[in-house]
């Protein structure tokens, strides 16, 4: 396939116009490059396994756009959810569409070997499903396990030299003890972060009051509410309120590629609501910045 970037810009600003979360387009996008840079090096009809697929948008996207050199029938994408799958099976009928959970290593293994895997905004849910009802909350140690254990079982479906993508949230590096201060715009704004800290499902929410419109936080709590807040006044969070996008520093992305014998060929922090936090909170700290909620990382098997 002849790399043309006029086209492929053309084709997915018109494909993706309507698609508004970044996780996917960005995604889509790297993907995109990666199949038309490795396409003429392989023998053989790509084969990518997506796991979390959801209603398959990224998958089906990608082998609908690169049906001359990718193969939907020996793909597979795995997702536990039957309502998503079903959207998956009608929209992209040639692609394998496998109901389970991609934490069951022997279901994994039994899918064969893939030269691209997607991981979207699906580990978190790993994490996030770790929660102990002991603790109140989720219990850190375990989820990061069940994380590496998950993520190594997909890359052990891939075959020498193959790829992974990831996309999903980010842990702001050091002490996630330290208090930072946030002052909101306005009454709505305050009301939105308590309605978070009450609601919030994966852990406990501590703050302290220190003005009529400013309370004082420790950074693991600030770094989760400022990547939830968005959904606040939506339906989604209903759903999102289960979820910690955030559970490894980029000091432990990086520490996992390397023990799972993967190359990282791009490592790219995302945001895309600064301006939408902007308009809701200032936060009191010169050292603390908007957080980069999301983190793209290519990497090759060795």
């Amino acid at each position: 396939m002849a790399e043309n970037n006029d086209f492929w810009n053309f084709y997915w600003e018109t494909r993706l116009r309507p698609m508004e979360t970044l996780g996917k387009r960005a995604a889509i996008l790297a993907t995109s490059k990666l199949i038309r840079q490795i396409s003429p090096q392989i023998d053989h009809p790509l084969r990518l396994l997506e796991l979390g697929c959801g209603e398959g948008q990224i998958i089906g996207m990608l082998l609908d756009a690169h049906s001359q050199v990718a193969s939907p029938e020996n793909s597979v994408a795995v997702d536990y959810d039957p309502v998503a799958l079903a959207t998956c099976r009608k929209d992209y009928p040639a692609l394998r569409c496998v109901e389970g959970d991609f934490t069951d290593s022997e279901l994994i293994s039994s899918f064969g070997k893939f030269d691209i895997l997607i991981l979207v905004n699906a580990l978190h849910h790993v994490f996030s499903d770790s929660y102990s009802d002991k603790f109140g909350e989720v219990d850190v140690p375990v989820g990061k396990q069940r994380v590496e254990q998950a993520f190594t079982d997909a890359v052990n479906c891939l075959e020498p030299g193959g790829w992974v993508v990831l996309f999903d949230g980010i842990e702001i590096p050091g002490d996630p003890d330290r208090l930072v201060q946030l002052c909101f715009q306005d009454n709505r704004a305050l009301r939105n972060f308590e309605k978070f800290a009450r609601t919030y499902k994966p852990f406990r929410v501590s703050y302290r009051k220190t003005s009529s419109l400013c309370v004082e936080v420790p950074q693991r709590h600030y770094n989760r509410y400022m990547t939830k807040s968005i959904f606040l006044e939506k339906k989604l969070w209903d759903s999102e309120r289960f979820e910690s996008y955030q559970y490894f520093t980029e000091t432990e992305f990086r520490a996992t590629f390397t023990r799972n014998h993967l190359e990282i060929t791009e490592y790219r922090p995302l945001t895309v609501n600064e301006q939408k936090w902007r308009r809701q909170v200032n936060i009191e700290a010169s050292s603390i910045n908007f957080p980069n909620e999301h983190v793209l990382i290519l990497g090759q098997k060795k």
